[in-house]
């Protein structure tokens, strides 16, 4: 059964980021681009706590306002790795004119391996998949039929390889043995760009094909 969600988009590369509702007035976020501090906020119900945030990788259109987030409500932040200027990209940042993200503290860095976890009453499957970024994570929520894929995976593409430390044959290596095999019918929630269904990118992503 699908959770409740919302989405914000925003930010200088309009980045996705989600509310995702848990149990017993817990919510969790994943990414936090510019303005999502503000606008989560202002979207929680009255007495919900926002427990989490869920990065997917440390670029830094997606963790923007994440030390912003954790000022405000006191979340937790789990990422694959600590906070390093290198992965957050700060220097494109500067050079598109964009201001670097506010370093913040990884709370229990996840790893470079596949992982399970219990946030907010949910049970979580977090995959890694490299070659968008050598810390990207995929989310998985199997029993809700959801996923939030990051720049891993996108409506009709995947992310880009051509950023330090990435690498297009891991990115599709990546999606194949561990995404594809998914339920067909399972959500999933982009770092940018419109929600899709892992079985009309199995059939439809012309980068997946062949």
């Amino acid at each position: 059964m699908a959770t409740e969600m919302m989405v914000y988009t925003g930010g200088a590369l309009m980045c996705n980021g989600y509310l995702v509702r848990g149990t017993g007035g817990e919510w969790l976020a994943v990414d936090a681009p510019a303005g999502f501090a503000a606008w989560a906020q202002s979207r929680l119900p009255e007495g919900a706590r926002l427990t989490h945030l869920l990065l997917t990788h440390q670029h830094f259109d997606h963790i923007q306002d994440a030390a912003a987030l954790r000022r405000a409500t006191g979340c937790s932040i789990h990422a694959a790795s600590p906070y390093t200027p290198e992965l957050t990209l700060a220097q494109n940042a500067r050079q598109w004119g964009i201001a670097p993200p506010e370093e913040f503290a990884v709370d229990a860095p996840a790893g470079g391996g596949d992982t399970r976890a219990d946030w907010g009453g949910l049970r979580w499957e977090i995959l890694h998949i490299p070659g968008h970024s050598r810390d990207s994570l995929v989310y998985v929520l199997p029993e809700e039929g959801e996923l939030f894929s990051g720049d891993v995976l996108f409506a009709g593409s995947i992310g880009r390889s051509d950023f330090p430390g990435g690498s297009s044959a891991d990115l599709t290596r990546g999606i194949r043995s561990k995404i594809l095999p998914l339920p067909p019918q399972m959500s999933v929630h982009p770092g940018h760009g419109p929600s899709t269904t892992v079985g009309d990118e199995e059939l439809n992503n012309p980068f997946l094909q062949g």
